[in-house]
Order: C-alpha cells, then structure tokens, then sequence
C-alpha cells in the first residue's frame, strides 16, 4: 500500500515488497548507518514509522522526525492524543485504510502539515528532548539510590566511554 506513493524505504526486510513493486514510484534504499538516515531526514516531506508506540510515549522516530522539521506520520496512542494533537491528522491506527488517509492527508496540504509539525515542535521542545530524559533519567536514579546516589558513577579509573562525574555535570547543566 505504502508502494503505491513515491516513498523511499529505508531499512532491511523489504526485498518481498521490493519485488511486488517495481513498477510502481517507492524506492528500497535498503539498511542505512544512523547518520545518514538522521541527515537525510529532514529532506523529506513525511516519515512514516510503522513501529508500533508504546502507550505512554512516542517511537524515537517520532521525535527524530519533529526535530528534523519532517511530518512524522505514526501510529496514535494516548501519549499522542495528548501532547501531539496537532498530528492526530497524520496518525493512524493499525490498518491499511488508516494509514493511508494519513499519508493522503499529508499529501494533500504539505504547507498544512509541515506547519502543525513546526508549531508541534516548538509546544513540546524541551520538555521532551533527549536532554530532559537524561536529567528525569539521572533524577529517578538519584531518588532510588538516596544518601548513595555518588555510588550510581563508577570508580576511578573511568573505562573508555563512561562519562566522568565532571562530564556527567556538564552535561545536565
């Protein structure tokens, strides 16, 4: 169904789908590094992620989308109904004919829909940025942890890749 529209899909287990469809305008780019994935991204109109949302939040692609200025299009739960809900018209539920209004919504006004993406962004931006989880992150820790919390870093000498409690600092500062 997603064939049917001129997308690019990005990522392996495609080949079935890949072969059911080359006459149509989808291109199979096939598995891509992190980093070129996320700078090409914002190049986009829409972002369609198909990986099924927890109750409670968001895929990170949802938010790589938002951060990218992208139209993310996904599947809508309750996290989303509440702090997304200028995206709901670009959400769908987990059916072919709901997915498809999604995309054809998007479609069908980009200046709209790049619009509630941008206003979207900037309502939620910081609140949930990956900098916000880190410090919810280091505070839960902290409050679990009590009078101990100085226990949660580990000892000197640091391994390669541990952050120090200096760049800790830094970095939720």
């Amino acid at each position: 169904m997603l064939a049917d529209y001129p997308v690019d899909f990005v990522g392996g287990g495609w080949s079935e789908l890949a072969e059911t469809t080359m006459a149509k305008s989808a291109r199979f780019l096939g598995p891509l590094p992190f980093d070129a994935e996320r700078a090409g991204l914002g190049s986009y109109l829409g972002a369609v992620s198909l990986n099924p949302n927890a109750e409670f939040s968001m895929h990170d692609r949802v938010f790589f989308s938002l951060g990218a200025g992208t139209v993310p299009i996904f599947d809508a739960n309750q996290f989303s109904r509440w702090h997304l809900p200028l995206l709901s018209r670009f959400s769908f539920a987990q059916d072919p004919d709901s997915l498809r209004a999604a995309v054809e919504t998007v479609l069908a006004d980009p200046a709209a829909a790049q619009a509630a993406t941008a206003a979207t962004f900037a309502e939620i931006y910081p609140r949930f940025s990956m900098r916000r989880s880190v410090e919810d992150i280091c505070e839960i820790l902290t409050q679990l942890a009590g009078a101990g919390a100085e226990k949660l870093l580990p000892a000197e000498p640091f391994p390669a890749g541990v952050w120090t409690p200096q760049q800790l600092a830094k970095a939720v500062a």
